[in-house]
C-alpha cells in the first residue's frame, strides 16, 4: 500500500521561507508517516481475488459432478391380483368365542368365532353339517337313508328354531313315504303283484304253446281218421267222434288267449298304479326338497350372522386387538385372511407435465395417505406399464412393488382395496450445472 506525501520541491518556496523550519514539519509527522509505509496488507488483500476465484471454480466443478433426478409426482391407488379378504362382522354384538390367532393357517370356511345368539352356535354347526348330509342323499336318490340321518330333534337354535319346526314338519309328512312307510310298502305290495302277474302271463304262455302243439297232433290225427271214412274203413261214428275232440281242441286256444289278454291288463292296471304312486311320491320329495334348500339358506344366513367364517384358505392377520365378550359393530373389520400368493400393484393416473420424461423400469416411492410417511416410511415401486391412451386425468401407468408393502422403516402396510397414495417417480439424473444453465436460459427467453 502506498501512501501519498507531499513534500514542497524548491520552486514552491516563497522567498524568505524558512527551510529550517519546514523540516521541523516533517519531524513533527515521521512517526505516522513510518507507521502507514511500514504496515503490512492483510492476507485477504492480498490473496481475495485469487481465493474467490478457486472457490468459483470448485463450485462449478461440483455442480458439474453433482446429478440428481426430477421427481413426477401424481396420485396412485393399491391394487391386488387375489387380494386378501377382509372378515366382516355381518351383526353388531358381543364376541362370545375366538379361536383364530395372529399367523395361523386356515381353511376355508374354518368358524373363527362365535358372535353374541340365543342359539347354541354348535348346535347349529352340527344341525347345518346333517343338512348337507341329507341334501346330498336326496340328490343321489337316497331317500331311504335320510331316516337314519336326522335321528334327533334340535331345542337349542334360538332364532331358527320356528323354522326348525316347519321344517320337521315337513320331514314328518315325507318320511311316510321313506322306508317302512305306507306308500313304500304300497309300491312294494304292487311290485310284487306285478311280478305275480308276470309270471302267471308267462305259464299262459306255455299252457297256450302246450295247446297248439296239442291241437295240431289232434288235426293230423283227424285228417287220417277223414281219409278212413272215405274209404269206409271206419264208421261215421267214429269220424264224428275224431271231429268232436278237434273241435274241443280248437275251443280252448280262444279261452287261454282271452286269459292271456286279461293277465296284460292287469300288468297295465298295475303299472299305472305303481306310476302314480312313483308320482305321488316325487312331488312329496319335492316338497320335501324344497323345505330342506329354504331351511338351510336360513341356516346359512344364520351362520354368516353369528359365526365368524373364513372366505379362503390363508394366514390370519388382525387389524385390531379383539378378546371376548368385546363388544364388536357390524361391518367391523376382524381381520384379514391373507392367501399367500397376493399379486400387489399399484395403479397410477401420471399427468401431461413432465409426462416424457417417465419410462419403464424407472423407480417409484409411495406415500400413502393412511400411513404418513414420516411415521411409517414409503413403499418402492417400479414403472412396469405405461399406457399409450390417455384419459382425462392422464396416462394409466401400472406399478410393481418389488419389496411388497414393506417401507423402507421395515413396518409392513396393511392391504385395503383401494388405498390411495402419492406417488414420486423418479426420472432420469441430470447435472445440477445443466439445470442452473437451463433455468438461466429460460428466464432470458
Amino acid at each position: 500500500m502506498e501512501t501519498d506525501i507531499n513534500i514542497p520541491s524548491r520552486d514552491n518556496f516563497m522567498p524568505g521561507e524558512n527551510v529550517f523550519a519546514m523540516k521541523n514539519t516533517f519531524s513533527n509527522h515521521g512517526n505516522e508517516i513510518d507507521e502507514i509505509i511500514s504496515k503490512k496488507p492483510s492476507f485477504v488483500v492480498r490473496w481475495g481475488i485469487s481465493i474467490l476465484f478457486l472457490i468459483s471454480l470448485g463450485l462449478l466443478a461440483i455442480s458439474w459432478f453433482i446429478q440428481y433426478p426430477d421427481i413426477v409426482v401424481a396420485k396412485g391407488f393399491l391394487n391386488s391380483i387375489n387380494a386378501p379378504k377382509e372378515l366382516i362382522v355381518q351383526s353388531s354384538g358381543k364376541l362370545i368365542k375366538l379361536f383364530a390367532k395372529e399367523g395361523q393357517q386356515v381353511s376355508k370356511n374354518d368358524v373363527l368365532g362365535y358372535m353374541e345368539s340365543t342359539g347354541s352356535h354348535d348346535e347349529v354347526i352340527a344341525l347345518s353339517e346333517l343338512l348337507d348330509t341329507v341334501s346330498t342323499l336326496a340328490d343321489n336318490n337316497r331317500t331311504d337313508r335320510i331316516i337314519e340321518v336326522l335321528p334327533k330333534p334340535f331345542n337349542n337354535l334360538g332364532e331358527l328354531q320356528l323354522s326348525y319346526q316347519i321344517f320337521s314338519q315337513a320331514f314328518v309328512n315325507f318320511s311316510s313315504y321313506l322306508n317302512n312307510g305306507f306308500y313304500l310298502k304300497k309300491r312294494e305290495m304292487l311290485n310284487n303283484d306285478m311280478g305275480y302277474l308276470q309270471r302267471l302271463h308267462s305259464a299262459l304262455l306255455l299252457q297256450k304253446s302246450l295247446l297248439q302243439q296239442d291241437l295240431s297232433l289232434t288235426d293230423t290225427t283227424f285228417k287220417a281218421h277223414e281219409t278212413l271214412k272215405e274209404e269206409k274203413v271206419i264208421s261215421a261214428m267214429d269220424y264224428r267222434n275224431e271231429k268232436s275232440k278237434l273241435l274241443a281242441k280248437e275251443m280252448t286256444l280262444p279261452q287261454i288267449s282271452s286269459s292271456i289278454i286279461g293277465n296284460e291288463s292287469l300288468q297295465n292296471e298295475k303299472l299305472k298304479e305303481i306310476a302314480e304312486l312313483e308320482n305321488q311320491i316325487q312331488q312329496q320329495k319335492g316338497l320335501f326338497v324344497q323345505a330342506l334348500n329354504s331351511f338351510k339358506s336360513q341356516v346359512g344366513d344364520w351362520k354368516k350372522k353369528f359365526l365368524l367364517i373364513a372366505p379362503i384358505d390363508g394366514t390370519v392377520s388382525f387389524s385390531a386387538f379383539l378378546q371376548e365378550n368385546q363388544q364388536l359393530k357390524q361391518g367391523q373389520i376382524v381381520c384379514f385372511i391373507n392367501p399367500g400368493n397376493s399379486n400387489y400393484y399399484v395403479e397410477v393416473l401420471v399427468p401431461q407435465y413432465n409426462f416424457g420424461k417417465i419410462k419403464t423400469g424407472q423407480d417409484v416411492l409411495l406415500k400413502f395417505q393412511a400411513y404418513p410417511y414420516q411415521e411409517f416410511g414409503s413403499v418402492n415401486g417400479r414403472i412396469e406399464f405405461i399406457s399409450n391412451i390417455p384419459s382425462d386425468s392422464g396416462y394409466l401407468t401400472k406399478l410393481t412393488l418389488p419389496k411388497g408393502l414393506v417401507t423402507n422403516y421395515n413396518k409392513i402396510i396393511q392391504y385395503r382395496t383401494g388405498l390411495s397414495m402419492q406417488a414420486d417417480i423418479i426420472t432420469d439424473k441430470r447435472r445440477l450445472l445443466e439445470r442452473f444453465f437451463s433455468n438461466f436460459r429460460s428466464k432470458l427467453n
